[in-house]
């Protein structure tokens, strides 16, 4: 089983543990509301996971549909929200099961990247599919947005590996979505917590790399793509 599908169908609370401590200085619903108005908006969220993006939206009368693959991920997702969960859909992203035109804004988060190492040499087919379900399922004048991480533990925002630079070139000269880059580091409160919550997700050289540099805040950029068909 791929590392990170066995976090996502195992390990969810240990999960929502370390995407809690990003973006400590909250400069990622800003970029968001840049990009389009959020106020009381219909918002489907594709890899919701345990909620990073409804979380974010709390507070703003948002709308939301969950949906993911993964099963434990919306239960996690239900605990950490409670009563102000929305809709959640166990679901794969390239299969939506909803009626076209159901929300006014389409975000993927830290989601359609994984497809670069699921699907070998037909990840792009799988994207362009998640692409085309997020086209169907927007309202006209809406808007898609996609957030993908741009290194972690990096000292400038680059592109993690070939496959992900690929398909992020995919993103903009291809299918025609706008880039911009967001710093959201991580903020776990000691250098204990930061490597064994990085460690838990990146790997054992992410622990070295935290424990080197002593790092209780740890460097994270974020891509967010966006276009309004």
């Amino acid at each position: 089983m791929d590392h990170f599908v066995k976090i996502y169908k195992t390990q969810a609370a240990a999960y929502h543990a370390l995407i809690a401590a990003e973006d400590v200085d909250g400069n990622l619903l800003p970029a968001l509301q840049a990009i389009t108005p959020l106020a009381g908006k219909r918002i489907l969220d594709l890899g919701s996971g345990t909620g990073r993006i409804p979380l974010l939206l709390r507070g703003l009368d948002c709308q939301v549909i969950s949906v993911d693959l993964h099963h434990a991920m919306l239960v996690e997702q239900r605990k950490q929200l409670l009563s102000q969960a929305g809709r959640l859909v166990h679901a794969d992203v390239r299969r939506l099961p909803l009626d076209g035109g159901v929300a006014d804004i389409v975000i993927a988060g830290w989601a359609i990247g994984h497809f670069t190492g699921w699907y070998s040499q037909a990840w792009k087919h799988e994207v362009q599919k998640t692409i085309s379900e997020m086209e169907r399922a927007l309202k006209p004048g809406g808007a898609m947005i996609i957030l993908e991480t741009m290194g972690t533990a990096a000292e400038k925002a680059v592109p993690p590996n070939a496959p992900l630079a690929e398909y992020y070139a995919l993103l903009e000269n291809e299918l025609g979505f706008s880039k911009q880059v967001v710093a959201t580091d991580y903020d776990f409160g000691s250098m204990e917590r930061a490597a064994e919550l990085t460690g838990f997700f990146f790997g054992d050289e992410m622990t070295d790399k935290v424990k080197r540099n002593g790092w209780s805040r740890v460097p994270e950029w974020t891509g967010i793509w966006s276009k309004q068909p």
